[in-house]
Order: C-alpha cells, then sequence, then structure tokens
C-alpha cells in the first residue's frame, strides 16, 4: 500500500498551552537520555566545540543541557514561556552561560544562520512535522545533521504495573475529560507517513535510527510525578481531581510492588537526518 504524501494530510493540531504549569515536573521526572546516546551522537557528525546547536521544543533542557559544552553556542527554543523562564534560571544556577534560551515555535524559530546540530526530542510528532522539517532544512549547515531523539514513557511495555499504568490513564483521561488535549487524527497522521518520509520530503537524507539501553527504577510518587509532566494528565489536566488521581494511582499499583519500586529495561533512540 502506499502512503499518502505529507502534503495531502490534514495536520493535527496541538494546543499550545498543553504544558503550562509542567516545568518543575518535567525537569524532575523525566529520566536523561542515556550518556551513550549523546556520545554516539557526538561521534557522527563529529561534534568538537565548534558550530552552533539548536535544541526545538526544548522543554527544560534534556538535550541542551548535556550538549551545550561541545558547541560553540546553544540556542533552546519551547513554545511555552513559563518551562523556558525555569530552564533559564536552573541553567544559570549551575553556570551554563552558553545557551540561549527562547520562546517561540520549532515551526517558526525566531533564529538566524546555520546550526551543526538541530535536535528535536520526543516532540516530533505533536508537532507540524512537515513545517518543522522545511524549516530545519533551512537552518541546517549543509555538514550538519537534524536528530529526532525518542525517549519511551513508563508506560510502554508489558510488564503488569505498565498495563496497569495504561488503563489508568486510558480511565483518567476520561474521568479528567482531558481527551481534547489529544487532536483528532494525530495518530492517523503519523501512520499515514512516517518520519522519515516527512524529512525526505523535505530535502533530508535519512542516515539511520540508532538505539541505547536505559534502565528505569519509578516509585508511585515519581509515575504521579511523571504524569504531571505530560500534556494529558498534568495537575492543570486533572483540575480538582488531583488528590483522587494520586489515591487512584497508588491503590492500582502498590499490589504490583513488593518494595515500593517498578524497574524495567527499556530503549532511548535517535534518527539521524542529513542535507540531501
Amino acid at each position: 500500500m502506499q502512503h499518502a504524501s505529507v502534503s495531502e494530510l490534514a495536520t493535527p493540531k496541538f494546543r499550545a498551552d498543553l504544558y503550562k504549569g509542567t516545568a518543575a515536573y518535567y525537569d524532575r521526572f523525566r529520566p536523561p537520555y542515556p550518556q551513550a546516546l549523546f556520545e554516539d551522537l557526538r561521534t557522527r557528525l563529529p561534534i568538537n566545540g565548534e558550530g552552533r546547536l539548536l535544541d526545538l521544543a526544548c522543554g527544560t533542557g534534556q538535550i541542551a543541557v548535556p550538549l551545550s559544552g561541545s558547541f560553540r553556542e546553544t540556542v533552546a527554543i519551547d513554545a511555552e514561556p513559563e518551562t523556558i523562564a525555569f530552564a533559564s534560571e536552573n541553567a544559570t544556577r549551575h553556570g551554563l552561560p552558553r545557551i540561549h534560551w527562547l520562546v517561540g515555535t520549532a515551526e517558526s524559530p525566531p533564529v538566524k544562520g546555520r546550526f551543526q546540530l538541530i535536535a528535536i526530542g520526543t516532540a516530533f510528532h505533536r508537532l507540524d512535522r512537515q513545517a518543522v522539517a522545511q524549516s530545519t532544512r533551512e537552518l541546517v549547515a549543509e555538514t550538519g545533521a537534524l536528530a529526532l531523539l525518542w525517549s519511551p514513557v513508563p508506560s510502554d511495555g508489558d510488564e503488569p504495573w505498565q498495563r496497569e499504568l495504561e488503563q489508568i490513564i486510558i480511565d483518567w483521561l476520561d474521568r479528567s475529560a482531558s481527551r481534547d488535549r489529544l487532536p483528532a487524527g494525530w495518530q492517523e497522521a503519523l501512520a499515514a507517513s512516517t518520519d522519515r518520509q516527512v524529512l525526505e520530503q523535505a530535502g533530508f537524507r535519512y542516515s539511520g535510527r540508532f538505539e541505547f539501553a536505559r534502565e528505569d527504577t519509578w516509585t508511585v510518587d515519581s509515575l504521579i510525578g511523571f504524569m504531571y509532566s505530560t500534556s494529558i494528565l498534568s495537575r492543570a489536566a486533572l483540575g480538582g481531581s488531583t488528590e483522587a488521581f494520586e489515591a487512584d494511582m497508588a491503590r492500582r499499583l502498590d499490589q504490583f510492588s513488593v518494595d515500593g519500586t517498578f524497574k524495567h529495561k527499556t530503549r532511548c533512540a535517535y534518527e539521524l537526518a542529513r542535507p540531501a
């Protein structure tokens, strides 16, 4: 079956305010990408302390912070002003002056010039992929690359506690009336045209997908914190139901743990694309 062209698809639009109030939870409860992933990415470009890094949809800096020392200049952009303010203050406290934090969209980033590496961390699926691919193609250096980094959510897996967590998420999307935070047709749009197709239609040459192991250990509290870092079950999405949500999470997950922890082995990845 032939996939539809990206240009023939309606692009689902995610609301711009979905991550309001999540920055502190995002920074604390999102597991970091494996160091081996960054080391591998450095060798493939290569990255040598020169050039510029652009981190789009940057969150609180899960890419910009660990890679900033490998570039002459780092620019990190996110659409949520609260997130940028949090990340900027946090970076200042940790003495990271090379990072410029800007409010803006990945579709129309407020920057000029070329970048050796443009990175997007676990967010490409939520963006207007065609617009982002086109804008990054104009900004990437001819010797540079675009990297899509991916980190799984804790409910990704077949452990009994993960299946229960997935059901908890489904139940609370309904109980909190939060399903409108996921635009209609977003999964269908992803299935109709792969990220690789989107990038190649924008003028990139796909270089591959590279995976790296990570072992995560969760508690009920950290799983709740992770949920508060998401766009679908943040504290804002849950409204006055946060106490009931936390109690339900604890009641339903405690039965799956003897020592209060939930462990699983997972894999992070990045996809690399270079100017064609």
